[in-house]
C-alpha cells in the first residue's frame, strides 16, 4: 500500500503548447517526455455502494498490460489529493476479485458478484520526470482525453504533479511556477469522482461546514491546519458551481468568512505567514457579497412582500429590474472565482499550509488558546450589544460581526467541550445572529433600492414601509434573543 499525493490542476487545451515549451519542464527535467495511451475502466455497483464507502475500483490498461488498483480515504485540499492507493497486475481487464477480497473486507463476495464498468477514461498522457532545486522529485503528467458513461461524455485537460520525493510544499511551488505564464485552475475532484457526476447526471450538492475533530492536548499547529484545510475544501466544494443555486454562494462566502476567522484566531502564532492571504480572502469577498446581497434581495426580500402585493405592476417590474442586477453581480462573482487571482490565492493558501506542516512544532497545545480566544470575543460581543436597543445601523452592523466570529471560532472549538453545554450556548449564539442578520437584510436593502434608481417611486415606497414595519417587529426579537443569550452559560470554563 503507498499514499499517494499530487496536486490536480486544469488547463485549457488552448494553452498546452505554450505549456509544454515552459521553462519550468526545460530546467527541471531529467530526461525526455515519454507518451502513452491509457484505457481506464472504473467498476463499481449499480448501488455504487462503493463511491458511497469512499473506495475506487479501477482496471488500467497501458501498453498492452492492465492494471487493478484500489484507492480509498484521504482528500483534497486547494487540489492536493491524498489517498491509499494499492496495485496489482492482472491478466486481462475484468477485476481478479481473490486478490481484492483478501484485503479489504468491505468487499464481500456477495457485493463483488455485483460490480459491473460504470464508467471509462481515454486520454494521452504525457510524462515529465522533474528535479527541484530543493532536491524533490515530481512526477508531472499531462492528461488530455475524456471521461465516458454511455452516450454522456465529459472532456478531460489536466495537469497532476505527483510527488515522489521530498515535501508537499514543492508541488505548489512548481504549480505556481507555472501559473506565472500559463493559466491553470486548481480541481478538486478526481477523474473518478467526475466519471460518478456523469452516470449520475447530478452535480455536487452545497458544500457546508463540517466538525473539525480536535483535542485540548493537540498542538495549536495541528489544529490550524485541521481547521484551515477544511475550511479551504467547503470554498473549493462551492465554487464549482458558483453560478447555480444561490446556496453555493452563499456557502462560498461562510468559507471565506471562516478562513479569515480561522487565521485571526491563529495570528499570533503565525504572524506573517498569511499576510497575502488575509488580503486577497478580502478582496474575494467583496466580490461575492454582492452578488450574495442581491441574491437575498431578489429571492427572499421581494417575493415575501409580493406574495401579499400579487398584482402590483410596479412591484413585478421592481422584481424584473432587480434580477438583472442580480444576475450581472454573479457574473462578476463567477468571474472571480474563475480568474487567475482566484488559482493564485488558493494554491498560495495550500502551499503556506504545506510549508507550515514542515516546521518543527510549535510547543503551545490547544486548550489554552481556547479559553483566552473565546473569552475575549465573548467579551466583545457583550460589549458592543450591552446598549443594543439604542444600537443605530453601523453599530447593530458592528456587533453582527462580532457575534458571527464568536460563532465561528466557538464552532471550531466546539468538540473539545461538553457537547450539551456548547449545544445551548450555540443555540442562543445562532439565534441572535439570525435576528441581527435580517436586521442587516433590510439595511442593505435600503442600498440597493438606491442603485435601483429608476424605479424609486411606489414600488420603492412599498419596500421601504414593508421592511420599516419588520423593522419594529425584529427588534423586538432582538431583545429576547439577547436576554437568551446573556442567561447563557460560557462552555469552555
Amino acid at each position: 500500500m503507498a499514499i499517494e499525493i499530487e496536486l490536480k490542476l486544469t488547463i485549457d487545451p488552448a494553452h498546452v503548447a505554450r505549456f509544454r515549451h515552459h521553462s519550468v519542464l526545460a530546467s527541471m527535467a531529467l530526461s525526455k517526455p515519454r507518451r502513452h495511451k491509457l484505457h481506464n475502466v472504473y467498476f463499481d455497483t449499480s448501488d455504487q455502494d462503493l463511491q458511497r464507502a469512499g473506495m475506487t475500483l479501477r482496471l488500467r490498461r497501458m501498453n498492452g498490460n492492465w492494471i487493478q488498483t484500489v484507492k480509498s480515504g484521504g482528500g483534497a485540499e486547494a487540489g492536493l489529493h491524498q489517498r491509499n492507493e494499492w496495485e496489482w497486475p492482472v491478466c486481462g481487464g475484468e477485476p481478479e476479485l481473490a486478490s481484492i477480497a483478501s484485503d479489504f473486507k468491505l468487499l464481500t463476495p456477495k457485493l463483488l458478484a455485483r460490480l459491473r464498468p460504470l464508467f471509462v477514461t481515454d486520454y494521452w498522457r504525457t510524462i515529465w520526470q522533474l528535479r527541484t532545486a530543493q532536491g524533490a522529485e515530481i512526477e508531472l503528467v499531462l492528461d488530455q482525453g475524456d471521461v465516458h458513461a454511455g452516450d454522456a461524455r465529459q472532456p478531460i485537460s489536466e495537469i497532476e504533479l505527483e510527488l515522489k520525493t521530498g515535501e508537499a510544499a514543492s508541488l505548489f511551488e512548481v504549480a505556481l511556477a507555472i501559473q506565472e505564464h500559463v493559466p491553470l485552475w486548481v480541481e478538486d475532484k478526481s477523474k473518478a469522482q467526475r466519471g460518478y457526476m456523469l452516470c449520475s447526471g447530478k452535480t455536487s450538492l452545497p458544500c457546508k461546514a463540517q466538525h473539525v475533530p480536535l483535542t485540548p492536548e493537540m498542538p495549536v499547529a495541528e489544529a490550524f491546519q485541521h481547521i484551515a484545510r477544511e475550511c479551504l475544501s467547503q470554498l473549493q466544494g462551492n465554487v464549482v458551481e458558483l453560478g447555480q443555486d444561490p446556496e453555493y454562494l452563499h456557502q462560498a462566502r461562510v468559507a471565506v468568512r471562516r478562513l479569515r476567522s480561522v487565521l485571526g484566531v491563529f495570528e499570533a502564532v503565525f504572524p506573517e505567514a498569511y499576510v497575502s492571504v488575509v488580503e486577497e480572502l478580502r478582496w474575494l469577498m467583496g466580490c461575492l457579497g454582492p452578488a450574495r446581497d442581491w441574491d437575498v434581495f431578489v429571492t427572499q426580500t421581494l417575493p415575501h412582500i409580493a406574495e401579499q402585493l400579487s398584482d402590483n405592476r410596479a412591484l413585478a417590474q421592481l422584481q424584473a429590474d432587480a434580477a438583472k442586477f442580480r444576475d450581472t453581480c454573479r457574473q462578476a462573482a463567477l468571474e472571480a472565482v474563475l480568474s487567475q487571482r482566484y488559482t493564485r490565492l488558493v494554491l498560495t493558501l495550500g502551499l503556506q499550509l504545506a510549508r507550515q506542516a514542515e516546521l518543527p512544532g510549535i510547543p503551545i497545545v490547544l486548550g489554552g488558546l481556547t479559553t483566552q480566544t473565546l473569552s475575549w470575543q465573548h467579551k466583545c460581543v457583550r460589549r458592543k450589544g450591552r446598549l443594543h436597543a439604542a444600537l443605530n445601523t453601523a453599530e447593530r452592523h458592528a456587533l453582527r460581526i462580532a457575534a458571527k466570529k464568536l460563532r465561528y471560532t466557538a464552532e471550531f472549538f466546539s468538540g473539545i467541550y461538553p457537547p450539551k453545554r456548547v449545544r445551548l450556548y450555540l443555540e442562543a449564539l445562532a439565534a441572535l445572529q439570525d435576528v441581527l442578520g435580517i436586521l442587516n437584510d433590510a439595511s442593505v436593502t435600503q442600498r440597493l433600492l438606491a442603485d435601483l434608481s429608476a424605479q424609486r417611486g411606489q414600488a420603492a415606497g412599498i419596500v421601504i414601509g414593508w421592511t420599516a414595519c419588520s423593522n419594529g417587529v425584529n427588534l423586538q426579537k432582538l431583545r429576547y434573543a439577547w436576554r437568551n443569550f446573556m442567561r447563557q452559560k460560557v462552555f469552555w470554563k
